[in-house]
């Protein structure tokens, strides 16, 4: 299978990415969605913004239990091969490629959409949902899904440091707007 390349469509602009922590909500979906910008939702999160431009989702095993994301209107993408959404290269666990058809997985989704705003074009890449902590908005994922444990969180938090140097090396400036996040490698802020 061909892997999918990412087009610079949002060169020089600002992209939101909407991950499942706990802090997401409607609201916050629907300030973004008011903005105007372009919007990355990770996982279950685009039950809350079914108009985003992108549905992204590593495992095929999320795609296989949440059958309705098919109905997904925007570009539905994966790492691994699903039926129905484009597929992007796996390029193993941490780093940057600036090549537009893989990603690092950093083992969780929501590093894997901040590389897609990235590679899409993006200029500053905002974050919500990015707790790294506490589950999810939509509470635990039932099986044969995973949850997060507490040590995930504290691995993914700093691993994604040599994500945020790749992408300040690249002059991409990604901005954590997660109120409380333990995700400290970008800086704090407010869209």
């Amino acid at each position: 299978m061909t892997a999918w390349s990412i087009p610079r469509e949002w060169e020089g602009e600002t992209v939101a990415v909407l991950a499942s922590g706990p802090s997401m909500s409607q609201d916050v979906a629907d300030r973004v969605r008011a903005a105007g910008i372009p919007a990355i939702v990770v996982n279950n999160t685009f039950r809350l913004a079914p108009w985003a431009d992108i549905l992204y989702a590593a495992d095929a095993k999320w795609w296989d239990a949440t059958p309705d994301a098919m109905r997904f209107a925007g570009l539905k993408v994966s790492c691994e091969p699903v039926r129905g959404a484009m597929s992007l290269r796996n390029a193993g666990k941490l780093g940057y490629s600036d090549e537009p058809d893989c990603v690092h997985t950093f083992g969780n989704s929501g590093a894997q959409a901040i590389q897609i705003g990235a590679k899409a074009g993006g200029a500053r890449i905002l974050l919500f949902g990015f707790d790294m902590r506490g589950g999810h908005w939509h509470g635990e994922h039932q099986k044969p899904l995973r949850n997060t444990t507490p040590a995930s969180f504290e691995r993914w938090a700093a691993d994604m440091q040599t994500l945020a140097v790749a992408l300040a090396q690249r002059g991409v400036a990604v901005i954590n707007c997660t109120p409380g996040s333990a995700l400290r490698c970008f800086p704090e802020g407010s869209p």
